[in-house]
């Protein structure tokens, strides 16, 4: 799943509150959504930090072949 999956469940959970019978129905469904949020977000850090990890996996062997040619010139 991802995070724009949660926000669209929080958004059904706020949006179903409007038939919320009493106000203990609505509390939960605006605690569910408030939950569903919560998701979206921790899953956001998660995607953003494994990016950034991935970049730079990528970016170390890329630098390295750049830099290795100009050594062997120099060497």
């Amino acid at each position: 799943m991802t995070s724009g999956n949660y926000r669209n469940f929080a958004m059904a959970s706020l949006t179903s509150t409007e038939g919320a019978k009493d106000l203990t129905d609505k509390v939960g469904r605006l605690i569910m959504a408030e939950a569903w949020l919560e998701l979206a977000e921790q899953t956001s850090q998660l995607v953003g930090h494994e990016a950034k990890e991935a970049h730079r996996m990528i970016e170390r062997p890329l630098t390295q072949a750049a830099v290795q040619p100009h050594q062997q010139a120099a060497g």
